[in-house]
């Protein structure tokens, strides 16, 4: 469960003068950085039982070797290789025993483009938190001065006696707002009056077709790039009272649709169920960090032929979905239960989620990022997750697949570019 960002920079800054990458000046830059983030110095500390839950201790080992590090892309492989070596990097576990996080620079592109990879484990942060977190290491200008933080010295783990003091006191406030409760009970009520109207409407959501690409996933994944012009995806959603998320949905929606005719699966009424990631950050939370996330069920019509057709349905459905709060399994018990029935689900088809970067270009170490994807996981029986990404003007797909269960995988992305293309044209006739 990792959330991770793919970077492409201008790499000619990154270099020292015999033309090797500058690793170790980029790590103490990276350092410099890490009193912005706290956390990415923090490592979990589980207490043992009936001393808390898992806490957020220092590190007190923390070392920047261990996570800004580089690796070489096989010569004369291209985009595809350097994905590949992303997908193999992202596999890999992390070390519990450290911060949650890595750095790899990756380097051998011919035109001199050094590419980073930065992966967190989800429980350190979703998508909204990881932008944040990449906020702190990024600069809006190339020669943007260093931030000043005062010497780190890691701080000790609380004691046994600190630990259950800090148990009780949780406990203790939690039967304080048990009481309060009682007290109001209609205010109590709504959120169990909102968990209802939910369980209604996925009552009435019904089953997710069964499609071939919606079996257990394996170990091997393959990632493909789709990019396009922001402004004319806002040009599209503004043309068709939608949003940009919708042209991204749309789009989604035609890519299954070629996958699944070239399989011979296609049908003219065939619905698939998309789960849409939707942040539930309330303004207080806006930068907080961890992990505030829920999920939209949306319906995509796959059976339209039309893209402008196609689009103002799921406009319709998705303003629908909106008037509710996003699903999100709270309780511990619930989100066990969802992740040991994964394998067996039959509410959802694909993954999809969408994330607002920055407008203007951004800096790393003085080096020009001239593009960002995110690299999204695919879990259970849905082999298929796309996430998008706006910055500086693109709009960045990147769509995650199960590499034996998706061999066609380049069907899917190129039918989402030819929509987006035929959403743009037919937007330009409009004007």
């Amino acid at each position: 469960m990792n959330v991770a960002a793919l970077a492409i920079l201008e790499g000619r800054v990154l270099l020292d003068a015999p033309g090797r990458l500058a690793l170790e000046a980029i790590r103490v830059r990276v350092e410099q950085r890490l009193h912005l983030a706290p956390r990415l110095r923090q490592r979990l500390y589980r207490p043992g039982f009936g001393f808390g839950a898992p806490v957020w201790v220092d590190d007190a080992s923390f070392d920047i070797s261990r996570h800004v590090r580089t690796r070489p892309v096989p010569a004369g492989g291209g985009e595809e290789a350097l994905l590949a070596t992303c997908v193999e990097l992202n596999d890999r576990p992390f070390d519990q025993a450290h911060p949650l996080w890595e750095i790899w620079l990756l380097t051998g592109a011919p035109d001199g483009h050094v590419s980073m990879l930065i992966r967190f484990h989800h429980v350190l942060a979703d998508g909204i938190a990881a932008l944040l977190l990449l906020g702190t290491l990024f600069d809006s200008a190339p020669e943007a001065p260093e931030p000043q933080g005062p010497p780190w010295t890691a701080r000790p783990i609380p004691t046994r006696a600190e630990l259950l003091g800090d148990a009780l006191r949780r406990s203790t406030a939690d039967i304080g707002r048990g009481v309060r409760k009682i007290e109001h009970p209609r205010r109590a009520l709504a959120p169990a009056r909102t968990l209802f109207r939910q369980a209604l409407q996925l009552a009435r959501e019904g089953r997710a077709p069964r499609t071939s690409f919606n079996r257990p996933v394996g170990r091997q994944r393959r990632v493909v790039l789709v990019r396009a012009d922001l402004e004319q995806a806002k040009q599209v959603a503004h043309a068709h009272h939608a949003t940009v998320n919708d042209v991204v949905l749309c789009a989604i929606a035609g890519g299954a649709r070629a996958l699944l005719a070239g399989r011979g699966e296609l049908q003219r009424t065939l619905e698939l169920k998309v789960s849409v990631a939707a942040s539930v950050r309330a303004p207080a939370s806006a930068s907080q960090a961890g992990n505030l996330v829920g999920i939209l069920l949306v319906p995509l019509p796959i059976g339209e032929e039309d893209p402008i057709r196609r689009l103002e349905q799921i406009a319709r459905a998705t303003a629908e979905r909106k008037r509710l709060p996003p699903y999100q399994p709270a309780a511990r018990f619930l989100q066990r239960a969802m992740i040991r029935t994964m394998n067996r689900q039959r509410r959802i088809n694909l993954l999809m989620s969408n994330l607002p970067g920055p407008p203007q270009p951004m800096y790393f170490v003085g080096a020009k990022i001239l593009e960002v994807f995110q690299i999204g996981v695919i879990q259970g029986n849905v082999a298929v997750q796309v996430g998008a990404l706006s910055y500086a003007g693109q709009l960045n797909f990147d769509i995650v697949a199960d590499a034996n269960l998706v061999p066609d995988l380049t069907v899917f992305a190129n039918a989402m570019t030819e929509d987006l293309e035929c959403l743009g044209a037919t937007s330009h006739e409009r004007e």
